[in-house]
């Protein structure tokens, strides 16, 4: 299955680590994705960064 194409106005990235279930496969149980905690606290790049 195709990944879907971010819409319009979403990060790029916090779409894909969303969507696409393989990229946090390699994480461990209880491992948090360094790129999602880095979004959660400083925001989105180009949208919401603080």
């Amino acid at each position: 299955m195709a990944p879907k194409p971010t819409p319009p106005g979403q990060c790029p990235q916090c779409w894909a680590h969303a969507y696409d279930k393989s990229i946090h496969r390699a994480l461990k149980p209880g491992e948090d994705c360094p790129p999602c905690l880095d979004h959660a606290y400083n925001g989105c790049p180009g949208f919401n960064r603080k």
